[in-house]
């Protein structure tokens, strides 16, 4: 059963007004010094400006508090604003003179007063409450002003303008913007905007009686559009079971009845004729303005009937289109309206865009005007929706794929219809939306096809958030399914199917599907289709370890991608890219399947091009660009419900920060990740997660723990392993067995990783193969393949981490030859890199070999500097967020970490930095950053 108010006994804490705080604050403590003055806050309806007068009176305990609030009712009853705030005060009128006392009482009893004696009552007010202030500091709060009678108005505002410096008084008033005159003329204002996202979702996670999945909380705060009373109005009209994400959330999410009318009643006095067309602005807030002039009913081509709402500053026109300035005003306009002017709004619109030639838009007005099934129209909005989702995103063509079917008479149509809404759903990054489409599709599906095309969406789905095996099955059905009828869609579902393979790191499963794509595919299919079925032959190619044959066709599809606009066709080219050494061609495939996915509204297929693009940065040495596209990942991939993706992307911030020297958040990230992997039987994710650990096991001069850690993992099998990983960490493991003094085993795994990079005749790869050798080698020719090995770092333009770390080998092996004069020039280099990419372990490794060199210079530098105290990059984000005023559940959502972690953090801060508490912390912080 749902309660819109049974989470609101509590309060939830005031989120994201720290500005508006600070500035209340300021005139508080200041009129506590005996300093007054006074302040409007304006803003929309719900925007929080009663929560800042509330959270003023409980800041300022110590003050006298008068308080009012504007009512409708009253409005029109003169001094009623007035009498509600000095009522408290009515004995202490006797301190005024007899005059003026005798009016304010006559006032407060009566409510009545000569127009002549105005000024009078005016002076009276003002000394009272001066008189009042004197014996203590003095708060008056008043709400919704612009409801208040102009008489107390217009008193309030007398007083305000004659609060003297040394007063202690202060008048704080809320209203709401948009009025058709200045409330509190030449008093100081504050506009209260709209909240970020995040203080939004914060909100709402404070007053959710269950905790909201990540899915449903994003949709709550996109439907908020800022405004904390309408999250809160959302959220309670939501049940349990919609906010555990097992039910699909209304489409679009209604507004509750309390927010339409305080917005609606912002613009009731405005003319028939540009509420009229206000109307039609929100019913179509893309068409230009002189489209919706043409339907107003009047007839006139005239567009100043918008002029009074451009004056009110409601709306502004941009680009030629109506753009309202607060985007819930238009959401209130739309869902004010009952049934059957809505119907008529689009009904009249799409008659008009029958002449301006809009075929897409006319045919959406048309059916949302529809009073009933109708084929004719379904099949028109059915057949225009592809270029709605071209023009305005998936979303659109989801929403007006749902009405066709709505309208649609035929079962088996209908059933198409749905499924194909729900996969634009999903795409469009509503899962709980697409879910609930696909399971009223099923009570459609009468065709032989349908029951693989749903099985397509769905598997397509669970690929991203569920068991990937399960997925695997799933897909594999589907696509034997449809295979013969709908070949390119047995093709399409293959593909997903390897992709599901290989996120288990299922290498047999993944030749399985490879296979049986072979089978299927032909040599006159689109380029689309070749391009997928390419990138798995090659890539289940280079799994087996068969490199010269995987070359050709991983080489085909990176060049098909040049003529495609499809962000999963672009990711498919990226890996394949990827798995040929080239990064520079994958991070621009990457780079272009992000923007396209932007572009288009494909929000689900963000994270999943993030996921490779921080592959290519990584490769790249883009190490900050990488850990942003990171977090930016994981947050969208969270939202849109793909955990899969989530797990991905941790294990890839685990190796990040096992490459900036974060042995606490790096250790972290990596149980995290491989907890989820373990549910759902992630194995790359899992090899990632590992990887990390053993990169940092080496930054540590834990050789031996690195090479047993990158052991197992070449010995683990489906859900702990990944064949890619496995060749791509072997440098590290030949690095680690070396230094571990296992050189056999070192020799028989940098066989493969030999094979893979001369076939690829990348010069990374080559770098890190030369540098393997020269491990492996003694002498002259260690330093031959040293020498190779940087020569092919410069010639791929790589000069960041991998470089910097071949510099440390070279001068740790030059230094170990004794030959320390050369050594030093590498171990320099090494060092600058590592410092100035903030790599902390390694850059300890670096001087810690330059003091073995006896490098005075680097001793003196280091005995000059002093001691520096070491936070990890971690820590720094999270003690400079505890200056900022951050609370530790603030802290852990931005940074993507648990509260307790966080505690865990600051404790281990404090102890560093000698501090007892995170007022020490804030001083400590802002002075300068302690790490030097």
């Amino acid at each position: 059963m749902q309660n819109s108010v049974r989470f609101l006994t509590h309060p939830p804490t005031l989120r994201g007004r720290s500005r508006e705080r600070s500035r209340i604050a300021r005139l508080l403590s200041g009129a506590a010094a005996g300093s007054g003055g006074s302040l409007v806050l304006s803003g929309a309806p719900g925007c929080g400006k009663s929560a800042l007068l509330d959270a003023a009176r409980g800041e300022s305990a110590e003050h006298l508090h008068l308080e009012a609030a504007g009512v409708p009712t009253e409005t029109t009853l003169a001094y009623a604003g007035l009498q509600q705030l000095l009522l408290p005060l009515l004995e202490r009128t006797t301190m005024l003179s007899g005059e003026h006392g005798a009016l304010l009482r006559q006032m407060l009893d009566t409510g009545r007063i000569a127009d002549t004696e105005r000024f009078p009552l005016s002076i009276a007010v003002h000394d009272l409450l001066h008189q009042v202030a004197q014996e203590r500091p003095l708060t008056l709060t008043v709400d919704d002003a612009h409801l208040l009678d102009p008489s107390s108005l217009e008193v309030l505002t007398f007083v305000a303008r004659r609060i003297r410096h040394n007063t202690a008084l202060v008048l704080l008033c809320a209203t709401c913007d948009g009025q058709s005159k200045p409330v509190l003329p030449s008093l100081p204002q504050l506009p209260v905007p709209p909240l970020s996202p995040d203080a939004v979702a914060q909100l709402v996670t404070d007053a959710a009686p269950i905790a909201p999945t990540d899915t449903v909380r994003a949709e709550l705060v996109r439907a908020a559009h800022g405004n904390p009373r309408a999250a809160l109005s959302l959220l309670g009209a939501l049940s349990d079971t919609q906010l555990a994400g097992q039910e699909a959330l209304p489409h679009p999410m209604p507004l509750g009845r309390d927010i339409i009318e305080d917005y609606v009643a912002r613009i009731a006095d405005l003319p028939d004729s540009t509420l009229q067309l206000l109307h039609l602005a929100a019913t179509d807030p893309e068409l230009p303005v002189d489209t919706l002039v043409l339907a107003l009913d009047s007839g006139t081509d005239s567009v100043a009937a918008l002029e009074p709402a451009e004056e009110r500053g409601v709306v502004r026109v941009v680009d030629n289109k109506v753009e309202f300035c607060d985007p819930l005003l238009r959401d209130a306009v739309y869902q004010d309206a009952p049934l059957y002017r809505r119907r008529a709004a689009h009904a009249v619109l799409a008659e008009t865009l029958g002449a301006w030639r809009d075929p897409a838009r006319q045919a959406w007005h048309r059916a949302a005007a529809a009073r009933g099934p109708d084929a004719r129209i379904a099949s028109d909005l059915a057949a225009r929706s592809e270029s709605m989702r071209s023009t305005y995103g998936y979303e659109a063509s989801a929403t007006a794929l749902e009405r066709a079917a709505e309208l649609t008479p035929m079962s088996g149509t209908k059933s198409c219809r749905i499924a194909t809404a729900a996969h634009h759903a999903w795409l469009a990054g509503q899962p709980h939306r697409a879910q609930h489409l696909l399971e009223r599709q099923r009570h459609y599906s009468s065709t032989p096809l349908a029951p693989g095309i749903t099985d397509l969406i769905t598997g397509s789905m669970a690929l991203r958030s569920d068991n990937a095996i399960d997925a695997y099955a799933m897909l594999r059905g589907a696509a034997e399914s449809l295979a013969p009828k709908e070949r390119h869609l047995a093709l399409r579902a293959l593909v997903r199917a390897a992709e599901a393979a290989s996120l288990a790191g299922d290498v047999r499963r993944y030749t399985a599907a490879a296979e049986r794509v072979t089978e299927l595919c032909g040599v006159d299919d689109p380029p689309s289709v070749r391009l997928g079925t390419d990138y798995v032959r090659g890539s289940a190619a280079l799994l087996q370890g068969n490199y010269a044959s995987a070359v050709e066709p991983l080489r085909r599809a990176v060049n098909l991608a040049a003529h495609s606009a499809d962000p999963t066709e672009l990711i498919w080219s990226t890996i394949c890219a990827l798995q040929l050494g080239d990064e520079a061609q994958a991070h621009t495939l990457a780079t272009r399947a992000v923007e396209l996915a932007r572009e288009s509204g494909a929000v689900a297929l963000i994270p999943q091009a993030l996921e490779f693009l921080v592959y290519a940065e990584f490769w790249t040495e883009r190490y900050p660009s990488a850990v942003g596209h990171c977090l930016t990942g994981l947050r969208l991939s969270r939202e849109t419900g793909q955990s899969n993706s989530a797990a991905h992307l941790t294990a890839a911030l685990s190796l990040l920060s096992a490459i900036q020297g974060d042995s606490e958040t790096c250790r972290l990230r990596a149980r995290t990740a491989t907890e989820q992997a373990a549910q759902n039987c992630l194995g790359l994710p899992r090899a990632l997660s590992t990887w990390g650990l053993a990169f940092l096991d080496l930054s540590r001069g834990e050789a031996a723990q690195a090479a047993y850690r990158l052991r197992a993992l070449a010995h683990s099998g489906t859900g702990q392993s990944h064949s890619a990983i496995r060749v791509l960490t072997i440098p590290h493991f030949v690095e680690a067995a070396a230094l571990n003094e296992e050189s056999d085993s070192a020799a028989v795994a940098l066989n493969e990783y030999a094979r893979w990079a001369t076939t690829t005749d990348s010069p990374g790869p080559l770098a890190l193969l030369a540098r393997c050798r020269a491990l492996l080698a003694s002498g002259e020719s260690s330093r031959e393949h040293f020498e190779e090995a940087l020569r092919l770092h410069r010639t791929g333009g790589h000069d960041g981490i991998e470089y910097a770390r071949t510099q440390l080998l070279y001068g740790t092996t030059l230094r170990r030859q004794r030959s320390p004069r050369q050594a030093l020039d590498h171990l320099h280099c090494a060092l600058e890199v590592f410092e100035h990419l903030d790599v902390r372990l390694l850059a300890a490794r670096a001087r810690t070999e330059l003091r073995a060199t006896g490098d005075a210079k680097h001793r003196e530098a280091e005995e000059t500097a002093g001691p520096s105290i070491p936070l990890t990059g971690q820590q720094r984000q999270i003690a400079e967020l505890v200056a900022e005023g951050a609370t530790n559940r603030e802290i852990a959502a931005q940074l993507h970490i648990s509260p307790r972690t966080v505690e865990h953090h600051l404790r281990n801060i404090f102890r560093l930095l000698q501090v007892r508490s995170r007022v020490e912390l804030s001083r400590l912080i802002l002075r300068g950053h302690p790490d030097g």
